[in-house]
């Protein structure tokens, strides 16, 4: 019922536009052939995108399409929820009455039609027809204007002077010779299925009329007489139409018909106005698409798909210990590990080698290449230092790298007892490093002058590595490249030595000693 309702709606959008390019553009067009043609075309097209419209694939990932059938699955529920709660409630859902509604419409009509389709019927059985030029010519009482019905023209002649005879059979026969009841067989049948659609009903009228005009052409190219046929149109104005699916000599006699016979002929430009429906087309193609979904293959890695072998390796530091919980990758991947308590992993590698990445916090990252044949690999990294700018200007701020993983607390009562280099809240010098370099600038001005009183010349760079306590005091300060010059050597710890107490660092809330080191030029 829903894919029925959905061919209405579309079929009466491609209705309305198709009848308003035919109304502003066509319309006034003297070449009642095309507009024909258009007219009809336009009502298939219109029912043919309806009924069969462009499909367009989508492809889904995996993890969507999966909760494609448990979607579907909670919209049928609802739906059948909701017509049972309906049907328990002893109500009656607007889709049945919409149903019941269009299904009422069409039964009238369609009655309609059968009712004016009987009537000429039997007449043409049940009187004696006379051949003329081909054409059956039914004589009757029953109705007081001429028609055409298929290829039956229905006269009564007790109306008719002798004279009207042949202009109207003229008339009649251009509609049976050009076969002008199939337009009205087609769109008198939608008239059925989309009476309710009132631009169907402006098709059926723009049909009719464009066949008068197509008649009325007719005639008088025959050499019938225009102001006669003229008087004889008028004559039969005030006759009534007879049947919808009949051709009636005086429909849609007025002013616009009269003079449709004395318009100049309209330019061939005029035809290209038509062009207009492709736009129409494409709209309703697009608009009307359906999209088709299809799964996609998932995505396989490159790693898995090739050869593969399984290494084992330790990670350790400096000292020979384990480092519990430092990250091992394959290089340009997200296939990796996480070494134990002993510092052992095994992985899973390409058979013909590859690159591994490994890092832990507060040691420099190692990149070693594995070759084909090398198992047991023995890896050891080296701490980092924080080093601490020394400059006036704000250094930019590096953010620490992640903590390891949480640790049992054994282990972290062990690495409480160890100084940190990265730690999840780093140490903070009162007034931040600003602060500090103005310091340490301070501090190299008056031992810059205090050597120059003596009669010395200061001159070289040291570094010097010290830690923040878990009290935020300064320990364990010692040169870790010396300047070449003991004296500066010397001055450059008792810098050091002087800072005021820092914040201390915290690793998971609690204050752990942190190492930095700090490079002092004079």
């Amino acid at each position: 019922m829903e894919n029925w309702f959905n061919f209405l709606f579309h079929a009466s959008v491609g209705f309305s536009l198709f009848f308003t390019v035919y109304w502003l553009l066509l319309r006034q067009s003297t070449h009642f052939t095309a507009n024909r043609i258009y007219l009809m075309i336009s009502v298939l097209l219109a029912l043919m995108v309806a009924a069969f419209p462009f499909h367009y694939t989508v492809t889904l990932t995996p993890s969507a399409s999966s909760q494609l059938p448990n979607l579907s699955g909670i919209l049928s529920h609802q739906i059948i929820s909701g017509s049972k709660n309906t049907s328990e409630n002893g109500g009656v859902s607007w889709s049945t009455v919409l149903l019941y509604t269009y299904l009422t419409g069409a039964a009238l009509f369609t009655l309609r039609l059968l009712i004016q389709t009987w009537k000429p019927l039997r007449v043409n059985y049940s009187s004696e027809p006379k051949i003329q030029g081909g054409y059956y010519i039914h004589e009757n009482d029953n109705y007081a204007l001429p028609f055409s019905f298929f290829n039956h023209i229905l006269i009564n002649p007790k109306y008719l002077k002798q004279e009207e005879i042949g202009e109207i059979l003229s008339h009649e026969q251009v509609h049976i010779r050009e076969r002008h009841w199939v337009d009205l067989l087609i769109i008198e049948l939608l008239t059925v299925i989309f009476w309710f659609n009132p631009f169907i009903w402006l098709f059926e009228l723009a049909i009719k009329q464009n066949h008068e005009y197509l008649a009325d052409q007719g005639v008088i190219s025959r050499g019938h007489s225009p102001v006669r046929y003229q008087a004889l149109l008028v004559n039969q104005l005030m006759g009534m139409q007879v049947i919808g699916i009949t051709n009636n000599l005086n429909f849609a006699l007025g002013p616009t018909r009269l003079n449709m016979m004395k318009r100049q002929k309209t330019s061939k430009k005029r035809l290209f106005h038509m062009a207009w429906g492709i736009p129409v087309v494409a709209f309703m193609l697009v608009a009307f698409a359906e999209p088709q979904y299809e799964k996609a293959a998932p995505a396989t890695n490159t790693v898995q798909s090739e050869a593969t072998k399984t290494i084992h390796g330790n990670v350790l530091n400096e000292k020979g210990e384990p480092l519990t919980g430092a990250t091992i990758l394959i290089r340009h991947t997200t296939k990796g590990t996480v070494a134990d308590r002993s510092g052992k992993f095994s992985l899973e590698i390409p058979e013909n080698g590859c690159e591994l990445v490994i890092s832990f916090v507060g040691y420099r990252t190692v990149i070693k290449k594995i070759t084909p044949n090398e198992d047991n690999i023995k890896l050891k990294m080296k701490e980092d230092v924080v080093g601490i700018s020394t400059k006036l200007s704000p250094a930019k701020k590096e953010m620490p790298a992640p903590p390891p993983p949480p640790a049992s607390s054994k282990q972290a009562d062990n690495k409480d007892k160890k100084v940190f280099v990265i730690v999840e809240d780093m140490p903070q010098y009162p007034g931040g490093q600003p602060a500090l370099a103005r310091y340490i600038d301070d501090q190299k001005k008056e031992i810059i002058q205090e050597a120059r009183t003596e009669g010395k010349t200061l001159k070289g760079k040291a570094y010097v590595n010290f830690v923040v306590q878990p009290d935020g005091s300064v320990g364990q300060v010692k040169i870790t490249k010396a300047s070449g010059s003991k004296y500066l050597d010397e001055k450059a710890i008792e810098i050091v030595k002087g800072m005021d107490r820092w914040s201390p660092g915290k690793q998971r809330g609690k204050a752990v000693p942190v190492n930095f080191a700090v490079p002092i030029e004079f």
